[in-house]
């Protein structure tokens, strides 16, 4: 788990083998938000083998007026403190667009990152 990066502001909550993947699917939880982040662990990773994570929001609606999805395309508009106006453009130039999305559901909204370039998905 070394390219992990264990880090204090996350907590592991569930640890499950998924035979089926060879993996282990490690599930923390954001200590300060309660934001989730999912990690997918091969058994026996090899060279150019996807890397992934998400991180998922509970996003609870009081009326169906869409304010979670309008939340989750701002999230990816940046802030004061971290500017980056667009981030899905600006990693799509790199090497993470193996996969890179959003997603809206009726009670949470994921954000889940794939790619095969380590230096560039630890980044």
């Amino acid at each position: 788990l070394e390219w992990l990066g264990l880090h204090t502001a996350f907590m592991l909550e569930t640890s499950d083998t998924l035979l089926e993947y060879g993996a282990d699917l490690l599930v923390y939880r954001h200590v300060k938000t309660n934001a989730k982040l999912a990690a997918l662990i091969p058994k026996q990773p090899t060279q150019g083998m996807d890397k992934a994570f998400g991180i998922g929001f509970r996003t609870k609606p009081t009326s169906s007026n869409g304010v979670a999805h309008i939340l989750e395309h701002s999230v990816l508009c940046g802030s004061k403190k971290y500017m980056a106006k667009d981030p899905f453009v600006y990693l799509l130039k790199g090497s993470l667009h193996t996969f890179l999305n959003a997603f809206t559901y009726a009670d949470r909204t994921l954000y889940p990152v794939a790619s095969r370039n380590s230096k560039d998905f630890l980044n």
